[in-house]
């Protein structure tokens, strides 16, 4: 299953150009999307990760492994790379990168590069626990359908948003988002 999925997702990225927006006044940063087979489903899943309360953005929020562009990245793929190797403790050689997303822009002021990527089953995530509270796995096949109105917290203001809710967690906003566009490509109707 995973070398078939995982290809056919190659060449449904590959076959598309993503948008990409880039923006003035706005912070560059990327994420993986790091997709792996469960040897006990039929289907893919993808590792997510919790902020820490105490972080001042984005605190307590699921998202997947990433960030902001460092100068030394020698481009927005390496970012995703880099972040998941500081977050989670995925190597940059364990990651298949399947190709890209198009670019997400969030109301915090960042432009989002998204990368796919595939892993072995066997990872282990290792969470970086100044960055990551929990890492957890999530059926990619959940954000097929339209995320469910939950009020959830953007800083100190309460707003009603798309959400799912998986394992206990709330994933809503860009991650959802993300999550729900590379579905949709997964799954076409």
């Amino acid at each position: 299953m995973s070398d078939g999925f995982a290809g056919r997702l190659e060449r449904a990225l590959g076959a598309r150009a993503p948008a990409r927006r880039a923006l003035p006044g706005l912070t560059s940063s990327a994420v993986l999307v790091p997709l792996f087979a469960p040897a006990d489903e039929a289907l893919p899943h993808v590792w997510l990760v919790r902020r820490p309360e105490r972080m001042r953005a984005h605190g307590g929020q699921v998202a997947l492994p990433g960030g902001k562009r460092d100068d030394a990245d020698a481009d927005l793929q390496m970012t995703a790379l880099r972040e998941a190797s500081e977050e989670i403790g995925l190597a940059p050689d364990a990651a298949r990168i399947l190709g890209r997303l198009d670019d997400y822009v969030t109301i915090t002021g960042y432009v989002i590069t998204p990368f796919v990527a595939w892993v072995d089953a066997s990872f282990v995530p290792a969470p970086q626990e100044h960055e990551v509270a929990r890492a957890f796995a999530a059926p990619l096949d959940t954000f097929r359908v339209a995320g469910t109105p939950r009020p959830v917290l953007a800083g100190p203001f309460p707003y009603v948003a798309p959400s799912y809710l998986v394992d206990g967690e709330v994933v809503w906003g860009a991650t959802a988002s993300i999550l729900r566009g590379l579905a949709a490509l997964a799954w076409p109707r």
